[in-house]
């Protein structure tokens, strides 16, 4: 076949699906598998449109090959050059369930928020300033923690997040610590045991601490957004993982990377795609996260 290049060539093409002839889905199936990521969205559109049952099986098969690899270039292309940039690491995440996400409206919504708080940033005691976060993204912008549904697969998407205001821990946490990033005040993620909080910290803290953990020593309180923002103090942040029980002398694993975080919020997707019966494509997520470093 010859190259496809147009929207009306490639839907042209999609439509050759519900062939019954064997060898025409063949030609047909590895034609929209060398077109990649630009097929995607076409497929999208023709499974909601499709009233012909072998054309979706067989829609929904070369669309799941096409966001895994999809989703894996991007993420090893994130991890390679961009892992400064968590937004662009979750935006890559919520394109395996949105093909169409519009990256340009989310941040502007993250924009939204950080101009909302600047100007009102007329302090530095560090616990003003997270009350100022937890006003403007919890009550004012009305995020929540998605206890209904704790595990649902759209926690891990962040445009499916900033549209329902609801998350798990680590979705709140990954506003936070974007917004933050902004503003520049000194964040970081913290892979507790229990669930994913955030700790305020020094200013002068390096990518080096953070990567080997150090940074911990530099924790002045922890924050909890899915618990309305609770500040936690140090003291009792210890004594909590001594009752766990919790090796205090393991702190230092508990700082999170950018990478830590796309490895957890991924982990969070595959338990939710697995737990819905979709135990192969878990099985292939899980290889894609094994390979993010």
């Amino acid at each position: 076949m010859s190259s496809i290049t147009d929207s009306s060539s490639i839907k042209a093409l999609i439509s050759l699906l519900e062939d019954p002839n064997e060898l025409i889905y063949s030609q047909v199936n590895a034609n929209i598998i060398a077109l990649g990521d630009e097929a995607i969205p076409h497929l999208h559109d023709a499974l909601e449109e499709s009233k012909n049952d072998l054309e979706k099986e067989r829609i929904v098969k070369v669309l799941d090959k096409l966001k895994l690899s999809s989703l894996e270039e991007g993420l090893n292309i994130w991890a390679n050059n961009h892992k400064d940039d968590l937004l662009l690491g979750l935006m890559t995440i919520a394109k395996y369930g949105n093909p169409k996400l519009d990256e340009e409206k989310i941040n502007n919504l993250i924009d939204e928020i950080v101009n909302e708080i600047k100007p009102k940033i007329t302090y530095d005691a560090p616990e003003e300033l997270i009350h100022l976060l937890n006003q403007t993204i919890l009550y004012d912008y009305g995020f929540n923690g998605n206890i209904r549904n704790y595990s649902s697969v759209n926690n891990s998407y962040i445009d499916r997040v900033f549209h329902d205001k609801v998350s798990n821990p680590i979705g709140l946490s990954a506003i936070y610590l974007i917004v933050a990033e902004i503003l520049d005040i000194p964040l970081i993620g913290i892979n507790s045991p229990g669930h994913f909080v955030l700790g305020y910290v020094d200013k002068d803290f390096s990518q080096e601490q953070l990567e080997n953990g150090s940074v911990i020593e530099n924790v002045e309180f922890y924050i909890d957004p899915f618990n309305n923002g609770k500040i936690i103090q140090t003291n009792n942040f210890d004594h909590w993982l001594k009752e766990i029980p919790f090796d205090l002398e393991e702190k230092h694993y508990l700082p999170a990377t950018n990478v830590d975080i796309i490895r957890r919020v991924m982990n969070n997707l595959i338990h939710s795609i697995f737990t819905s019966g979709k135990k192969e494509t878990a099985k292939k997520l899980l290889q894609i996260n094994d390979n993010i470093y």
